[in-house]
C-alpha cells in the first residue's frame, strides 16, 4: 500500500513536471550526464534466522535475531539522451552493514530425548551487502537554464549476500548433564539475485555549463529467500527508500 501511493505521487510530479517543462518549451540539450554520489539508506531491516540443526541425533533449535541497521553507500551512474527529453541510466550503488547477534539455543540431552536445555552465545559478526545495477528509463524536464530534473523508472538487479550461523559446537555440563553452553560458532554466507522495481528523482543545479550539484531520491525494494544450513529459509530484503547527492557532469 506505501509502494503504491508513493508510485501514485511520483507520477503525479511527472505529470506536473512534463506539463510545466512543454509548456515553457526547454528541450534537454545535453547528450548526457555521470553522477557520483554519497546516499543513505534510512530504513533498518529486522529477520529472524531459526535452524533445527542434528545435535545428539535429535533436532536443536538455533535461532538469531537479526537486525541490519542504516547507513550510507556510494552510487555512481551514467544518464544519455536518446530522442529529445528521452534517455536511458544506468548505474550502481553498493550497501554494507554487519552486526553482532546474540543466538538462543535449545540444545537436546546427550541421553534423554525430548529434555533440551537453554543456552546462549554470540553469534560473531555477520556481514550483509546489496550491490545494485540500476537501468532506467528516463524523462528530463529542464526548468531553468540552471534547474533540471529527472524522472527514472525501471528495474534493478540486486546481489544480496548475507551472512549466518552454519555450525555450533556445545560443551556439556558435568553429569546428568543439566547444563550445556556453546563453545563454538561458525558463519556461512548466502547470496541469491533478486529484481525490483525501481522509481524515483534526479535533480542538478548547475554551477557551471558543465559542473554542477544534485541530489536523488528513489524507491527500490527486493527481497531474497536463502536456505539455513539446519533447514528452512528466511526472507532477506534490500534495497528501499534511498537518498543522496553528489557532483553532476554534464557531457
Amino acid at each position: 500500500m506505501k509502494m503504491t501511493k508513493w508510485l501514485v505521487m511520483l507520477c503525479g510530479v511527472m505529470s506536473v513536471g512534463i506539463a510545466d517543462a512543454q509548456a515553457q518549451m526547454i528541450q534537454w540539450q545535453d547528450r548526457g550526464y555521470l553522477s557520483v554520489n554519497f546516499g543513505i539508506q534510512p530504513q533498518s531491516r529486522e529477520f529472524t534466522e531459526i535452524s533445527a540443526p542434528d545435535i545428539h541425533d535429535e533436532a536443536a533449535a538455533i535461532t538469531v535475531p537479526h537486525h541490519i541497521g542504516s547507513g550510507a553507500f556510494p552510487d555512481f551512474g551514467v544518464g544519455y539522451r536518446l530522442w529529445e527529453n528521452l534517455g536511458v541510466y544506468v548505474g550502481y550503488s553498493y550497501f554494507g552493514k554487519s552486526e553482532s547477534p546474540t543466538l538462543s539455543a535449545q540444545i537436546p540431552h546427550p541421553l534423554i530425548g525430548g529434555q533440551p536445555r537453554s543456552a546462549t552465545a554470540s553469534a560473531g559478526e555477520l556481514s550483509h551487502s546489496e550491490s545494485a545495477f540500476h537501468t532506467q528509463l528516463l524523462w528530463m524536464i529542464p526548468l531553468s537554464e540552471e534547474i533540471e530534473v529527472a524522472v527514472l523508472v525501471g528495474p534493478t538487479f540486486y546481489n544480496i549476500k548475507q551472512e549466518f550461523v552454519d555450525t555450533v559446537s556445545v560443551q556439556e555440563g558435568a553429569p546428568p548433564y543439566s547444563t550445556v553452553s556453546i563453545s563454538g560458532v561458525s558463519q556461512i554466507e548466502q547470496s541469491d539475485n533478486a529484481v525490483a522495481f525501481t522509481a524515483g528523482l534526479d535533480g542538478t543545479y548547475r554551477l557551471t555549463p558543465k559542473f554542477g550539484i544534485g541530489a536523488f531520491f528513489r524507491y527500490s525494494g527486493a527481497s531474497a529467500d536463502m536456505p539455513l544450513t539446519g533447514g528452512g529459509t528466511v526472507t532477506v530484503e534490500a534495497g528501499g527508500i534511498q537518498i543522496g547527492g553528489g557532483l553532476r557532469y554534464r557531457f
